[in-house]
């Protein structure tokens, strides 16, 4: 999803070592204001007002993505990127920690800083405040202060909201860390996805009913992220101990990246498989292509082109003694549609979510029959 996230985003700005990226769905939240004030009346000086407060706001989500990132760094996790979206910000850990009172932390970050925000701007308020009774050189006190009391409003507002038990937010991030305290993570992690879960169904509903979109599209994100994220751990506890080599496919479609797009063609019809395992002179992976990618270069008369002349996908190679779980997130992160598993500089397989699932459907099926989980590979026969 993170991926995903990143692929359809515009880079603003890096800090830290951290980029921030606007997604392209943000657009949508502007247009809707504009359009909301225009059609109640409202002139375009309005409008504008309503933009800067906008970025006020989202100035305050980036702090506030930067409060995890930043707690998150002091662990060891580093912070891929920051996505702004049309609902808030979404940081990019490359993992979360297992260790519940890390996560707690790394959590409780985010609305600190809102916090923080809300207490100093009150200060500096009620700073002016007094000096505006004692002075009149401050002409302009009073536009400042309507813009301070904003940022105390908001920066509230973001922290109530983000402290709502509705995994994964904040608040169901928290709850699932005080829950993994006193039992195993996965317990908690369903426990606190059911909650969010339900929160998320009223988001939806009484977005729906009050006429509220963004409330419902948060919603609905809520929802399916928490089922995301549950499905994430049950798998990474599943997949605990198991290795590259026992979940990859030793049959697989591969061709050097001299063969042309026609080559290509015949081999998929061939090979009954979807995705393409480039190959460079050496053998090794060089990238992936799709079906749809091939079919793509067909229709556009490139018939005879090279593959290397193709754009491919990214696959990180994998080696067959890898953690499989953390080879699968390396997967989702890039968005490929498998990974290649390389061994000593050779390509002995490559690692596809339906076999894991297999995989899995297979020990699930074992313990089910009380038989101890099978040590054999999902490899093809």
């Amino acid at each position: 999803m993170a991926g995903a996230l990143a692929r359809g985003a515009l880079p603003l700005f890096r800090l830290k070592g951290i980029q921030v990226r606007l997604h392209w769905s943000f657009i949508a939240l502007p247009l809707y204001v504009a359009f909301t004030a225009l059609s109640e009346g409202q002139g375009w000086s309005m409008v504008w007002i309503q933009m800067g407060l906008i970025a006020i706001v989202f100035g305050c989500v980036v702090l506030h993505e930067f409060g995890h990132a930043l707690t998150a760094r002091r662990f060891g996790v580093r912070t891929r990127d920051i996505t702004l979206l049309p609902i808030g910000g979404v940081a990019s850990l490359e993992r979360m920690p297992e260790d519940p009172r890390q996560e707690f932390w790394i959590t409780v970050a985010g609305p600190a800083v809102n916090l923080a925000i809300a207490i100093i701007s009150f200060v500096v308020v009620a700073a002016l405040g007094l000096l505006a009774l004692l002075s009149d050189v401050l002409q302009g006190a009073a536009l400042w202060t309507n813009a301070l009391v904003f940022l105390v409003v908001i920066n509230l507002w973001l922290f109530t909201f983000n402290l709502i038990p509705a995994f994964p937010m904040d608040g169901g991030r928290i709850l699932r860390s005080l829950l993994a305290m006193r039992m195993p993570r996965a317990k908690a992690t369903r426990i606190a996805s059911v909650i969010g879960r339900f929160i998320a169904f009223l988001f939806v509903g009484y977005g729906l009913y009050s006429g509220q979109p963004f409330l419902a599209l948060i919603g609905a994100f809520i929802y399916l992220a928490a089922g995301a994220e549950s499905r994430q751990v049950i798998q990474r506890e599943r997949l605990r101990g198991v290795r590259v080599e026992q979940v990859m496919r030793t049959r697989f479609w591969c061709m050097g990246s001299a063969a042309t797009v026609a080559e290509a063609r015949d081999g998929l019809l061939a090979a009954g498989d979807t995705t393409l395992v480039v190959l460079g002179t050496d053998g090794l992976p060089l990238g992936v292509l799709t079906n749809a990618a091939i079919a793509a270069a067909l229709e556009t008369g490139r018939v005879h082109d090279r593959l290397s002349d193709l754009t491919l996908q990214e696959a990180p190679a994998a080696r067959p003694d890898d953690d499989a779980h953390l080879a699968m997130q390396r997967m989702l992160q890039v968005g490929a549609p498998l990974l290649p598993v390389v061994q000593d500089q050779r390509l002995v397989g490559v690692l596809d979510p339906l076999m894991v699932q297999e995989f899995l459907r297979l020990r699930e099926a074992e313990a089910k029959n009380g038989l101890s989980p099978s040590a054999a590979s999902a490899h093809e026969g």
